[in-house]
């Protein structure tokens, strides 16, 4: 169970010497705050007129039962009572 010879592997702390998408166990990025936030705005910039294209093709055939958050600010429902 994983014994045996290695041929030719040093034993040793293998950590340093794989390779991982995070950059390792002692990984610490530059400017990793900063990249977080361009990236957060991105999806956000993005994910806008695809949340205003969904409020305005939105539609319901029936009242519901229940609230729905988007009554809010979808205009397709008429009087905002419920």
């Amino acid at each position: 169970m994983g014994g045996g010879e290695h041929h030719g592997i040093p034993s040793g702390d293998f950590r340093t010497k794989v390779w991982s998408l995070t950059g390792g166990p002692n990984c610490r990025p530059k400017h990793w705050k900063r990249n977080t936030a361009i990236a957060m705005a991105g999806i956000i910039l993005a994910c806008i007129p695809i949340a205003m294209k969904s409020a305005e093709l939105e539609q319901r055939p029936h009242h519901p039962v229940r609230p729905i958050p988007s009554q809010l600010w979808c205009k397709n429902f008429g009087n905002k009572e419920y």
